[in-house]
């Protein structure tokens, strides 16, 4: 059995970086699982980084200042535009999804995880 965690319309604020999974129920795996990331932003500029750590590893599975995409209507993810990853997640694992505004304005992101 798997999870889905939807993240729409999340505000980066000017200037900030966000880890988005802080908190949340996705944020500690203490299963093996698969997790499938897709996203976009609704303008230009925002940079993310993906990386999980184990208390001695860390593992960058998408490198800082990586892009995100546009997305092409504002608001949604589609799963058929918006991939960006999939990577088996061992146990014992917290995910960081952290994203960055170098931006002169706000700017709101849409993610969907999937953990199977």
């Amino acid at each position: 059995m798997g999870q889905t965690l939807a993240i729409n319309e999340l505000s980066i604020g000017i200037g900030a970086t966000v880890n988005i999974l802080s908190g949340l129920a996705i944020e500690y795996q203490s299963k093996a699982a698969v997790l499938t990331i897709y996203g976009n932003s609704d303008a230009v500029g925002l940079f993310q980084t993906f990386f999980m750590n184990d208390g001695q590893t860390t593992i960058t599975l998408i490198p800082p200042g990586s892009g995100i995409s546009v997305a092409s209507t504002v608001g949604k993810v589609k799963t058929n535009e918006d991939f960006i990853i999939q990577y088996a997640i061992p146990g014992g694992e917290r995910l960081v999804h952290s994203i960055n505004n170098p931006t002169a304005g706000a700017v709101k992101v849409n993610f969907l995880y999937v953990v199977t």
